[in-house]
């Protein structure tokens, strides 16, 4: 009779585990899922101001389209394609340097700004740069093409 207490008792230890681990897959799912749903819709476009004075710097502006407020906005500056250019990125009123311009924190509905050093050349690369996020404990990241700064003059 022990024995089979004792079999009856790991047969339920087991499948206890199991719901333990179903049910916690099931939660990671679902705060996955709703990740991604809030992922961040960021609007970026050239100030067109810039491009048709042939500058070294060109403005892009940030509108934040949802779903939510961000807490902060960080823009890395382009790789390209062929490694040759070095192109850095600044917050609006700031030096360009090596790191990434943070833009700070962007409401719904709001706009920021950052600037992308181009230089004089006249043929440019195709620009993409990474972005990164973060409202609350959530972060999201990912590449963002930005318009071509030049495409008026070629």
């Amino acid at each position: 009779m022990a024995v089979a207490a004792l079999v009856l008792a790991v047969f339920a230890l087991i499948v206890s585990g199991l719901s333990v681990a179903y049910t916690r897959r099931q939660t990671h799912t679902a705060e996955a899922a709703d990740r991604r749903a809030r992922h961040p819709l960021l609007v970026f476009s050239l100030y067109a101001d810039t491009t048709e004075r042939q500058e070294p710097d060109v403005l892009y502006a940030i509108r934040n389209d949802g779903p939510q407020d961000l807490d902060s906005i960080t823009v890395h500056s382009p790789k390209t394609i062929d490694f040759l250019g070095d192109y850095p990125v600044a917050r609006v009123g700031r030096d360009f340097g090596p790191e990434p311009a943070e833009l700070g924190p962007l409401v719904l509905g709001d706009e920021t700004a950052f600037l992308l050093h181009i230089g004089s050349e006249s043929s440019l690369p195709e620009f993409r740069v990474r972005v990164v996020c973060r409202a609350g404990r959530d972060r999201w990241e990912w590449v963002q093409p930005l318009d071509p700064p030049r495409d008026t003059w070629l």
